[in-house]
């Protein structure tokens, strides 16, 4: 009885020990066989870093739960950065769990998310990085259009950077543009300012494009593009209240058609749907009709009207536009989990919650010329489970996802690891 007890004890150390080393090192073993590249961003979506509200609705356990769910989203962060060396971070927005949280309670968990995402160490010193961070503003850091505040704006923009953002970088030879949009207010906004100030950027984005289209576009936005409801995971559900935005999943069509169109973008990563999904959009190049805007007497036609539009025109002629829609971009492809090779125009990737809820999820989107020589005409891509691989224009658009696993597996770990560490060492000792 006392060797097969102490065999069992053994056991149970080995796998712990296993395990561990699995715990601690899970990011540079999926590193291992990843191709290199010539630009690399790390996402993390959604992280809803939560607080004093948790407390209150949990006094017994939420400091615990607060301290548990800290140290794994760091983890994930610290071992991902680390293993997979990004030129980029980028947190795809919703930093914390809500926008309506008190300035000494925002500044709290602001630190607590920079010590998260390894900007700063334990002792508060920042911490050596060859990498740029970017952040998306959500819904949980400034609200849906109905509700964002101008303290919302400037205080997410003074701690985290514009909410619109652009820059150019070379990848073997070539200009890529890459774009962070202020998703939140293009719909219907209260204040009329913000929204502005949202489709200016997209205006000039649009502008860009048909001045350079031989500069591919990697767009960010916090919300994904709109979808039918098959697509992906989530429903298109969006609420209004007083006739702005209160509640959306996905940006509505006319603004999706807007974005497809006129910014032509090669990709778009969103966060927003904590369940990640990968679509492929097909926009027809040339309707070649006009649809009637209203009772205007004007048809609408493709780039030469729909980009010249304001966002009062698309409000006042949405029946239209989204008639419009319907017949130029092609109903949405959803790669999930499916194996196959579609011919796109863009493609969106909407990255899985980095909580632990969902697996501590990690994504890495790596862009390179193609090894593979020239690509065929259009452009193509391929899945396999939640990796997918495009080629456009002689160019190679990787995106991989990462997961440590659920919280709750990494909670029973360190309750195995307090046993192994105080129990079976005794054990042994009184069997010896």
């Amino acid at each position: 009885m006392r060797s097969r007890i102490r065999s069992l004890a053994v056991a149970y150390s080995v796998v712990l020990v296993a395990a561990n080393i699995y715990l601690y090192n899970y990011a540079a073993f999926f590193a291992i066989f990843h191709p290199t590249s010539t630009i690399r961003f790390n996402l993390y979506g959604d992280p809803q870093i939560e607080g004093d509200a948790k407390l209150s609705r949990e006094p017994a356990t939420g400091k615990y739960d607060l301290l548990v769910n800290d140290y794994y989203q760091h983890h994930v962060y610290k071992a991902t950065i680390a293993a997979f060396c990004p030129h980029y971070v980028v947190t795809m927005g919703d930093i914390f769990s809500s926008q309506w949280v008190s300035k000494d309670e925002y500044n709290r968990r602001l630190q607590r998310f920079r010590w998260i995402s390894h900007q700063i160490d334990s002792s508060n010193r920042p911490t050596r990085s060859n990498h740029i961070y970017y952040y998306m503003a959500g819904n949980h850091d400034i609200g849906y259009g109905e509700e964002t505040e101008a303290y919302h704006i400037n205080r997410f923009a003074s701690n985290f950077g514009p909410l619109n953002t652009e820059w150019l970088t070379r990848v073997d030879g070539k200009l890529h543009r890459f774009a962070i949009l202020n998703a939140m207010n293009l719909d219907k906004t209260r204040h009329a300012e913000y929204r502005a100030q949202a489709w200016s950027f997209v205006k000039h984005l649009a502008a860009e494009r048909q001045q350079n289209p031989e500069i591919p576009l990697i767009l960010f936005s916090h919300i994904p593009l709109h979808k039918q409801a098959d697509a992906c995971t989530a429903a298109a559900g969006t609420r209004y209240l007083d006739g702005f935005v209160e509640y959306q999943d996905y940006l509505s069509p006319t603004t999706s058609a807007y974005l497809l169109h006129c910014l032509a973008p090669v990709f778009v990563l969103s966060g927003h749907d904590h369940d990640g999904c990968r679509a492929a959009h097909t926009v027809k190049a040339d309707a070649g009709y006009g649809i009637a805007l209203g009772n205007s007497g004007k048809l609408l036609r493709l780039s030469k009207d729909l980009c010249g539009m304001s966002p009062e025109d698309l409000d006042n002629y949405q029946a239209s536009i989204e008639a419009f829609a319907h017949q130029t971009v092609a109903p949405a492809t959803g790669f999930n989990g499916t194996a196959g090779t579609s011919t796109w125009d863009t493609l969106e990737v909407t990255v899985r919650s980095v909580m632990g809820a969902y697996g501590g999820a990690a994504g890495v989107f790596d862009i390179e010329k193609s090894r593979r020589g020239l690509s065929p005409p259009g452009r193509h891509a391929r899945a396999q489970g939640t990796a997918v691989t495009a080629t456009a224009g002689g160019y190679e658009y990787r995106y991989r996802e990462i997961q440590l696993g659920n919280h709750l597996v990494v909670r029973v770990l360190l309750v195995a690891d307090a046993v192994g560490l105080l129990v079976v060492p005794a054990l042994l000792l009184l069997l010896s």
